[in-house]
């Protein structure tokens, strides 16, 4: 059988949260603001 190299695929990144963590927080702050009224809410 072929080994695969699974200590890469487990090691965690170095440089700290996924970019799809910083989406997710960056979506949920401005839903936030907005909800919160310091944006204008734009109906769509």
């Amino acid at each position: 059988m072929s080994e695969t190299n699974n200590e890469t695929l487990a090691t965690p990144r170095k440089r700290g949260l996924s970019l799809e963590t910083w989406a997710a927080l960056l979506a949920f702050t401005l839903a936030a603001l907005v909800r919160a009224g310091a944006f204008k809410h734009f109906p769509w």
